[in-house]
């Protein structure tokens, strides 16, 4: 190398300040970009834009407590898929949840037909309720409305009944016809034959008796062959069936066919009286 030639001069180096040691200044306040300290773990914190404007701890606290006022600490978390079991008592407590099943006292409503209501069925619904979180007001909004339909399906049901029973009544005295005493006395026969000399079993069964259609000829068609030869029996009343057998019978009589007068004529006269007694008696 010749004496005039000079050696490459390297390119200064820039000065890059040493990082700071700590977040805070020395009058507590907090460096720039004092963010991007966060250590692992708080990785998100270094990029966030919003933590620049905070200069200081009291800044950020004045934030917590802006924040909390229009979220409070006792809000319910809103469920997610990530909910484990816990998260999910939490949720349901915080909603209302009784402590235990048993606070629920679903009980039998004032009216309700004790026949009807299920002990067990109701203890199963206070688990069931419990286990899915409902509050007491949910629990007992689901059970009034429970009742009310159980309820209004008794009354329909006994309406129902009650008109079925009618028509039941109506067609068995127009099938007895001026038959209904005598027949309902037969059944009142198979009743005292029946309850054997216990007057009470008898009243009681006659109770039901009475108010039973279907039973009632039940007995009676009993009471039939216990008065064959009884003195229970009073004199035959033949029944609607019987008198249009004998009226079938008479048209069927050549006689009733004679152009004759003084022959037909006392025939139509005989199925005409026995016709009028098909008729359902006014007192019946």
């Amino acid at each position: 190398m010749s004496e005039e030639e000079t050696p490459p001069v390297a390119p200064e180096q820039p000065i890059v300040p040493a990082a700071p040691a700590s977040p805070f200044n020395s009058d507590g306040t907090f460096v720039d970009n004092w963010h991007t300290m966060a250590p692992d773990g708080y990785e998100e914190l270094r990029t966030d834009k919003t933590l620049p404007r905070l200069k200081n701890p009291w800044d950020m606290a004045r934030s917590y407590v802006q924040v909390r006022k229009q979220v409070p600490l006792d809000k319910i978390p809103r469920p997610s898929e990530n909910f484990g079991e816990q998260d999910w008592n939490e949720f349901y407590d915080a909603g209302g949840r009784p402590k235990t099943p048993g606070d629920y006292n679903i009980k039998m409503p004032e009216g309700f037909p004790a026949d009807r209501w299920d002990k067990t069925k109701a203890e199963k619904y206070q688990n069931l309720f419990h286990k899915i979180g409902l509050s007491q007001k949910q629990s007992d909004t689901i059970t009034a409305a429970n009742n009310e339909d159980v309820m209004a399906t008794l009354q329909d049901n006994a309406q129902r009944e009650e008109q079925e029973k009618v028509i039941v009544w109506d067609n068995i005295h127009k099938k007895w016809g001026r038959a209904f005493d005598q027949n309902t006395h037969r059944g009142n026969v198979a009743v005292h034959v029946g309850s054997n000399g216990d007057e009470g079993l008898e009243q009681r069964l006659l109770a039901k008796v009475n108010k039973d259609p279907d039973l009632l000829e039940l007995v009676s068609n009993l009471g039939g062959k216990f008065t064959e030869s009884s003195p229970f029996e009073s004199p035959s009343v033949p029944t609607p069936g019987d008198l249009k057998t004998q009226i079938d019978a008479l048209r069927a009589d050549p006689k009733y066919l004679s152009k004759d007068k003084t022959i037909r004529q006392p025939i139509i006269d005989r199925i005409s009286r026995l016709t009028e007694q098909m008729l359902p008696d006014k007192n019946v």
